[in-house]
This record gives C-alpha cells, sequence and structure tokens, in this order.
C-alpha cells in the first residue's frame, strides 16, 4: 500500500471536518517547524503521536521514517554541518542537539501531514483545496489547477524519498561513500524526470480541463 493511500476508518480523526484536519494541521506544523526546542518538539511529537492512536492508527506513526529515512537523515547532517561551520559555530556535541531536534521536527511536521491524507478521501480533499484556492481567484489562481498541483506535490514526496533510497543503496552496492552530492546529485535529475513525466501524462488526459476558463 502506498504511503499516502487512503485508510478507511470510522474514528473521531476520520470524520473530522476536513478545515478542522488542516487547522490542527498548520498549528501542530507551525509548533515543530518554528519552535525548534526540544521539550516543544517531544510535546508535540506526543500529540501527533496522539492523534495515530485516537484515528485507531498506531503502526502507521512511524512510516514516514520507515519510508522516508534518507531525507530526514539529509536533513539532519545539513543541520549538523550548519552547527559545525554555521555563523554560530559550535563543537560536535553541540551541534548534534539541534540536529536531532530538525529530524525530530521534520518527522512530526510529515507524520501530521500524512494523517490528514490518509485519514481523507482524495476527492474530499481535492475539493477542499479547490474551495480553498477559490478565494484567491480574483488573483488570477486557477481554483482546480492550483488544487490538482499541491496533490501531485504531496503525492510525489514518497516518489522523492524512493529516488533517494534507491541512490543510497545502488552507492553501497558498488562500495561508495553515501555524500550528499554523491547522494542528492542523481536524485534530483530524477526527480525533475519525474515532474517533467507527470506533467505531460497530465497534459496527455487534458488535465486540468478548464485551465483556460
Amino acid at each position: 500500500m502506498n504511503l499516502l493511500d487512503h485508510r478507511p476508518g470510522s474514528s473521531v480523526i476520520h470524520r473530522c471536518p476536513l478545515w478542522a484536519k488542516y487547522a490542527v494541521l498548520v498549528a501542530l506544523s507551525a509548533v515543530l517547524v518554528f519552535w525548534r526546542h526540544p521539550v516543544v518538539v517531544a510535546a508535540a511529537l506526543a500529540a501527533v503521536l496522539g492523534l495515530y492512536l485516537v484515528a485507531a492508527l498506531p503502526r502507521e506513526f512511524l512510516a514516514p521514517w520507515r519510508r522516508g529515512w534518507p531525507l530526514l537523515l539529509f536533513a539532519g547532517v545539513a543541520r549538523f554541518i550548519s552547527g559545525l561551520w554555521g555563523p554560530a559555530a559550535a563543537p560536535p556535541p553541540d551541534a548534534l542537539g539541534p540536529a536531532l531536534v530538525v529530524v525530530a521536527a521534520v518527522f512530526g511536521a510529515l507524520a501530521t501531514a500524512r494523517l490528514l491524507v490518509i485519514t481523507t478521501p482524495g476527492t474530499e480533499l481535492l475539493d477542499g483545496l479547490e474551495s480553498f484556492f477559490g478565494v484567491l481567484r480574483p488573483l488570477g489562481v486557477h481554483p482546480a489547477s492550483a488544487a490538482l498541483a499541491v496533490n501531485v506535490m504531496i503525492r510525489s514526496i514518497p516518489w522523492v524519498g524512493g529516488a533517494v533510497r534507491r541512490n543510497a543503496e545502488a552507492l553501497a552496492s558498488r562500495g561508495l561513500r553515501r555524500g550528499p552530492v554523491r547522494l542528492m546529485g542523481p536524485v534530483l535529475v530524477a526527480t525533475v524526470g519525474h515532474a517533467r513525466a507527470t506533467g505531460e501524462a497530465l497534459a496527455a488526459r487534458g488535465l486540468p480541463a478548464d485551465a483556460e476558463d
């Protein structure tokens, strides 16, 4: 089953209105991204785990880690390096803590977003996004196109994680070190190719059909 496939259920989380799910997603993500204190991040992660338990999906909580650990590792390494040689340089022991907090925060944000997706049918997600972007129509935003773009972006995250994992395995099989350049360079090229292929496939199906209306 895909990382972002809908998991049907009858829990309070499944039956919760879409706007409420988005409000919780925005609130928890904001805390995790902008308030990177270890205690705060730990409390937010506990809250996310609690939501998974309420949704009767406890085994799904660690799925973003199992499938996306290369991306989380890359985020942690980048923060660790920044801590060593950035403006506020610190010795390795002091730089490790903030790096772990970043990994935990990114994981929590991904887990929160994933819970929204897997407890909401795809058609409901698209309708909700289209309604949201409808407010921006006077600014020239096409609601259906914007909603489709966001949906494609969200569902591309597992593909990118898989590309990182496949490249890491290929490097390991050749006995090469998995440095950031060797690891991410081919992934970026593959991601651009995937994006172009996705766009061409959508265009071939006439999507979005009313983009010029």
